[in-house]
C-alpha cells in the first residue's frame, strides 16, 4: 500500500469526527511486529478535540487498517468539554 493510499483511508476513518489527517513529514518510527520490526510514518489528526475515548478508538483503527504505526494529534479543545 502507498503512502497516498494508507493517507487516504486514514481521512475515511476520521472524516466523520470533522478531523483531517497529514503526514509528519517524513519522520518513520519503529515497531514491533510477531518477531520483526516494523517501520511506519507517522500521521498526524488536526480539529476539534472530539475527547479521548473517540481519539484511542480512530488511533486504533487507523494502525489496525493502514499500515500508519503512529498517530498523534494537534488541535483545539471544545471548551464545551473543559468545564
Amino acid at each position: 500500500m502507498t503512502d497516498e493510499e494508507s493517507l487516504a483511508m486514514a481521512q475515511n476513518i476520521i472524516s466523520p469526527y470533522g478531523l483531517v489527517a497529514e503526514f509528519l513529514g517524513e519522520v518513520r518510527t519503529v515497531g514491533v511486529a510477531g518477531d520483526g520490526r516494523t517501520y511506519g510514518k507517522v500521521i498526524v489528526l488536526m480539529g476539534t478535540h472530539p475527547g479521548n475515548p473517540v481519539l484511542e478508538e480512530l488511533s486504533t483503527r487507523i494502525t489496525n487498517q493502514t499500515g500508519i504505526t503512529r498517530v498523534t494529534f494537534e488541535g483545539a479543545w471544545n471548551s464545551s468539554r473543559i468545564n
